[in-house]
Formats: C-alpha cells, sequence, structure tokens
C-alpha cells in the first residue's frame, strides 16, 4: 500500500476567497497578480489577506474570506486476491 503523502501546508494557512461584486477583480499579491472573476472562490494563503490592497477589497466588501475547510476523501482500498 502506497504511504500517505505528508501536507507541505497547514489547512489551517488557507482561506477561500470569493468575489462577491459585479465586476472581475485584480488581486495584488506579493507574488504577482490573481484574476478573481465575477462569482468565483480562490483558496490562498491566509498572508495573502495581509496585503494591503486585498484588505481594502474585503473592507469594501468586494470579496468576502472565510477559513477553508478541508474536506478529506475516504480511502477506497482494492481487494487483490
Amino acid at each position: 500500500m502506497a504511504q500517505k503523502q505528508p501536507f507541505t501546508w497547514k489547512p489551517t494557512d488557507v482561506v477561500e476567497v470569493a468575489n462577491a461584486s459585479d465586476e472581475n477583480i485584480m488581486l495584488e499579491l506579493e507574488s504577482g497578480q490573481l484574476r478573481l472573476d465575477i462569482g468565483r472562490t480562490l483558496r490562498l494563503t491566509a498572508s495573502a489577506m495581509e496585503q494591503p490592497k486585498v484588505k481594502a477589497l474585503l473592507d469594501a466588501g468586494k470579496i468576502k474570506a472565510a477559513p477553508y475547510k478541508l474536506k478529506v476523501q475516504p480511502s477506497h482500498r482494492i481487494h487483490r486476491e
């Protein structure tokens, strides 16, 4: 049986960011620009929320952020005889 791979990030360090406006938004992140289309949701590290322009969008209600809830899928085992 294959070993389970460890996470390289902590699920608690991830937030889901949703575009709550009626326009496409360019998020200015340390790693560069990221487009968030109308009605779409992206997962970002929590540190992205510390960027001044992202904070301003959040305060203006143009984006919404919520903690990411990791959904673990049950493992499917194949029995071979």
